[in-house]
């Protein structure tokens, strides 16, 4: 059986950027992974992907041209329904027309019996690889994640089909045979269409292992997204190094990705804009010619220069044509920019304020001037119980962060907010530790963002994301499923981090408590397990065993700045062989407690202690709190996990020799009021038992 090369490329009209990548991706790995089960491919074949603005597409190295015969066996039916007198009977030999298997019926010796049951051995021809692929083109092309799918008419002027863009040619080979496939009412050929403007004729493939390297060299086409990625990078490197070694050009990943889904072979130039527009904000510029103009900033000295760097798809014999077409392109774009800057310094922050009641928050929840005051109550709040400082008034405070909302130049670019308005704050002469924190307050705005710089960022970062919590659950905006439109998820593992990294001891719970507008305890408990559910994942995510995480998340630690201390500590004890005997110890005393009814807020009662082993197990539980007292207040939690080692062996004396449920109640009281001290004393810093699941 040959193995040749399978290559499959579907060109398109131009395919929408945000989806291009994934959509290949998602085809070839589907196809390769079907091939692999269905064994068409050897350990030495190898997969390559193609994605370009025109055309997905894949190939496969060492394919057969047919999957291989199997011989397996097919259970028939109880020997004594399909044996009957010495003969096959009726069921039998009805079962095996429907196989294609009737010759088997004249002998019991060319069946397989296990356990009195009839098996058959059947060969099962393997499959064309051209029947193969055509099937499973048409279940992959349905599943394709295309955001918006076009209908369009064929040829023929009748028939209708769906895809991302109007498909124009098929190529579908095998080695150099082109495979008779049909889809989107096209038929495989092996011809190549390459570059829209750079390569007019259309290239005769003679063999599919020819394709990249007649794409590129005739075609004028880089086929893989990552080679293009790359190319990219080395061009603007090249730039930036001939200008000098004070030059730098930060690579934004999304910004490099979404370039390169717009070109088929890169071209990289350099263009400069009037120095009179350096007088802006540096993130003005930046955002617009990222957003806007899909170029790439050039910076001296990490101080943004007038050049940039653009990525054309074409390679004019007199590149400066590209160039001035691109400088005057973007010259209105900043001009806008500085004509939205010179009108908002027009207007001091304070000023900007007073729009704050003309802005809808929620239609539930008001305007963000009444958003502004709880965001201050939330900072009183945290000022107040945490070791963060502030001298700031947190009215004027919260009510500033919001004002540049109002700004023109927020209006077009909101993902300035919060800059903006500490650029404004400086204008107007506030205090830098005042107009930074409204610039942090927002951060961290995605993972690996930088978190606030000072106390008073803290503090309004901290109460700004709090309240977007406190203010959706309390209406019942929580995410469902996958959705989450306000972002809650990501607001929550700010919060975390912020905690977390920066060591604040904020009572989480006692925030919420005091917070949550009315008496809905419900959404109050159902943002509270949010919050915890969160906590779970974040460390989770770096790296820790499910259950030791579990166990240290179950009861909900108030303070979490510690958390991943004690999470170390779990993970250490865990090891040691006592732990897993402490742990069905732990979770053999919790479900005791969970049966007794009674409540168990009385002290031990150490004149009803009868037994030796519950008189030293009420004596190791003292020991064991005074010492762990002190490892409590030094955050010495591994010392502290240790000394509950001490409790191992008189736990299960305990339980040998006492009967809990005793006849007396008063002394079956106390001995579940012991198990309760005990509990307390062994869960500490964390839900033992669940270690023992």
């Amino acid at each position: 059986m040959s193995e040749n090369t399978l290559l499959f490329e579907l060109l398109c009209e131009e395919l929408p950027p945000s989806s291009q990548k994934q959509m290949s991706d998602f085809l070839a790995t589907e196809i390769y992974n079907q091939l692999n089960q269905n064994k068409f491919t050897t350990s030495n074949s190898k997969l390559n992907i193609y994605s370009t603005p025109r055309r997905i597409g894949f190939k496969v190295s060492h394919t057969a041209t047919k999957s291989p015969d199997e011989l397996t066996e097919i259970k028939l039916m109880p020997k004594k329904i399909g044996w009957v007198d010495d003969q096959a009977a009726a069921p039998l030999i009805k079962k095996l027309e429907s196989l294609n298997l009737i010759d088997l019926k004249d002998s019991l010796d060319n069946f397989i019996i296990q356990d009195e049951v009839l098996y058959a051995k059947k060969n099962i021809e393997g499959t064309s690889l051209v029947e193969f692929i055509q099937k499973e083109l048409n279940q992959v092309l349905k599943k394709l994640p295309i955001e918006k799918v076009m209908s369009y008419q064929l040829a023929d002027g009748w028939t209708s089909v769906n895809f991302a863009r109007p498909a124009i040619n098929l190529i579908c080979m095998h080695g150099s045979e082109v495979l008779e496939i049909e889809i989107l009412g096209l038929k495989a050929n092996n011809i190549i269409h390459g570059h829209r403007f750079e390569s007019t004729e259309a290239l005769n493939l003679k063999n599919a292992d020819q394709y990249e390297e007649l794409l590129e060299k005739k075609g004028n086409v880089i086929p893989e997204f990552d080679r293009r990625y790359d190319e990219i990078q080395n061009q603007i490197s090249h730039l930036i190094n001939n200008l000098g070694n004070n030059y730098s050009c930060p690579l934004d990943n999304e910004l490099m990705e979404e370039v390169t889904t717009l070109v088929e072979k890169p071209n990289a130039m350099m263009g400069s804009f009037d120095s009179q527009f350096l007088d802006i904000p540096s993130e003005c510029l930046i955002l617009s010619m990222k957003s806007n103009q899909k170029y790439f900033p050039v910076l001296k000295d990490n101080q943004l220069t007038n050049k940039f760097i653009l990525i054309s798809n074409i390679h004019p014999k007199d590149p400066s044509m590209v160039v001035k077409g691109n400088e005057k392109v973007i010259y209105p774009r900043l001009a806008d920019a500085e004509f939205f800057f010179s009108q908002d310094k027009k207007r001091s922050l304070n000023a900007m304020v007073s729009d704050l009641d003309n802005i809808v928050y929620h239609q539930k929840l008001g305007s963000l001037n009444e958003r502004c005051l709880r965001v201050s109550k939330i900072f009183n709040h945290i000022c107040e119980n945490t070791t963060l400082n502030s001298n700031h008034d947190s009215d004027q405070l919260a009510k500033l962060a919001k004002a540049d909302l109002s700004s023109l130049m927020v209006g077009e670019f909101p993902e300035l907010q919060g800059i903006m308005g500490k650029y404004y704050a400086l204008a107007s002469d506030m205090d830098e530790d005042f107009a930074q924190a409204i610039e942090d307050h927002y951060k961290p705005k995605f993972s690996g963002d930088d978190l606030p710089q000072n106390d008073t960022s803290l503090i309004l970062s901290l109460a700004d994301k709090f309240t977007t919590l406190i203010d959706l659950f309390s209406i019942e905006e929580k995410p469902s499923g996958v959705k989450d439109p306000f972002a809650l998820r990501r607001t929550a593992i700010s919060i975390i981090r912020i905690l977390i990294e920066c060591d604040i001891n904020l009572d989480l719970i006692e925030l919420i408590n005091k917070t949550f507008p009315g008496d809905n305890e419900e959404n109050k408990g159902h943002l509270i397990d949010f919050i915890y559910d969160r906590l779970e994942n974040f460390i989770k995510d770096r790296g820790y065993e499910t259950l030791v995480v579990q166990s240290v998340c179950d009861s909900q630690p108030r303070l979490i700045n510690d958390i991943i201390l004690k999470v170390e500590a779990v993970n250490e004890f865990k090891k040691i062989d006592v732990s897993e005997n402490l742990a069905q110890s732990n979770k053999r005393v919790l479900n005791i407690l969970k049966k007794y009814d009674k409540p168990l807020t009385d002290k031990v009662n150490q004149d009803l202690l009868e037994s030796d082993s519950e008189k030293l197990l009420y004596q190791s539980i003292v020991k064991v709190n005074e010492n762990n007292k002190g490892y409590l207040e030094a955050k010495k939690y591994n010392n502290l996990l240790n000394n509950l080692i001490h409790l191992s062996e008189t736990i299960d004396n305990f339980f040998e020799d006492t009967m809990v449920n005793a006849d007396n109640k008063n002394i079956k009281h106390n001995r579940h009021l012991l198990l309760s001290e005990l509990n307390k004393a062994m869960n500490i810093i964390a839900n033992l038992s669940v270690l023992g699941t």
